[in-house]
């Protein structure tokens, strides 16, 4: 997608939220005022605000070229900006908590195409829509009399949505990454493939790591320092790079493709589609990363949002994220 199309189907979607009020599910600006209950005036992305920033490039496979007809799969070298990114509200957050890890990603191709994504560390996001996400987040709003969440309101919401509970559950069970390089990332929504065959496809992707899955041990999730991640990284990609593999899962019949807390079963079809390697990151916090939304989030008609509610939702909010934390305030 070129930046003009970007932003006029940005401008489009905008427009066409802020004339229909009466849908269902929430506007974008909404979602951010629930943000803001919880987290205060947005300075800084409102997950995942801590983070460092790096590049590298991307090449698909033939079967990534079989399976989309975007450029970004056509087997050429597509340079890309990353963003490894730690769940935690404040950048100075531990990077030895059970929050998920993100990897966001930009790709330009030559041709001027940009397409990008937000990917996390665990398989499934933590609410089925929009709606239940800001319903969470408003239950989670502190009490102004002990500056904390009223936990019956918090226990009311889980009992009323307890498809919330299932990402907390994964990430309970399964360690903190040792390394920004030895985690998987996943995709979490649906997307349609539009494939050389024009057949159009249902699938989800997980970016898996070449270096293999390591997780931190519980002594080190006690012992290490609050700000590893990113040393680690720098020290690593010296070495030599990092890479991942780019995996799709197709859906089967029966499986939603709309309701991202749920996993497809690990024995549905896959097809790695291209390779990710991380070459050089940032000397430091900041960079090219920090005005990027990374919210551009089709290649039509390579790669389409699904119906997928959260999914659609996502890019006129993040939007209007970025536009607050900009402001002066």
């Amino acid at each position: 997608m070129t930046r003009r199309r970007m932003m006029g189907l940005l401008a489009g979607a905008l427009a066409a939220l802020a004339a229909t009020p009466a849908l269902a599910e929430p506007s974008p600006d909404q979602v951010v005022d629930a943000f803001e209950a919880v987290l205060g005036p947005l300075r800084a992305r409102p997950s995942h605000t801590k983070g460092t920033c790096a590049a590298g490039y991307f090449v698909a496979t033939p079967e990534g070229a079989r399976y989309s007809v975007s450029p970004v799969f056509n087997g050429q070298r597509v340079n890309t900006l990353i963003r490894f990114g730690v769940g935690v509200t404040s950048p100075t957050g531990p990077d030895t908590g059970r929050t998920t890890r993100g990897l966001s990603i930009r790709f330009e191709t030559s041709g001027g195409d940009i397409w990008e994504m937000a990917n996390i560390s665990a398989p499934i996001f933590g609410s089925p829509t929009p709606q239940v996400l800001v319903d969470g987040l408003l239950a989670r709003r502190p009490d102004p009399a002990t500056g904390q969440p009223n936990p019956q309101a918090v226990a009311a919401f889980v009992a009323a949505n307890p498809a919330t509970t299932n990402q907390g559950r994964w990430l309970a069970a399964n360690n903190p990454p040792a390394s920004w390089a030895t985690t998987p990332y996943w995709g979490v929504n649906a997307f349609r493939f539009r494939g050389a065959d024009g057949e159009v496809r249902h699938a989800r992707w997980v970016f898996e790591p070449r270096a293999g899955v390591l997780r931190l041990t519980e002594e080190q999730m006690r012992t290490t320092p609050a700000d590893f991640l990113a040393d680690e990284l720098r020290r690593r990609v010296a070495s030599g790079p990092v890479e991942f593999d780019m995996v799709l899962q197709f859906a089967a019949a029966g499986d939603d493709v709309t309701n991202p807390t749920v996993a497809w079963p690990d024995d549905r079809p896959r097809a790695t589609v291209g390779r990710l390697t991380v070459t050089e990151v940032s000397a430091g916090p900041g960079g090219p990363c920090d005005p990027i939304s990374f919210m551009i989030l089709d290649q039509a008609p390579g790669v389409e949002m699904s119906d997928d509610p959260t999914l659609q939702a996502r890019a006129a909010a993040y939007a209007v994220s970025l536009t607050r934390r900009s402001q002066p305030r």
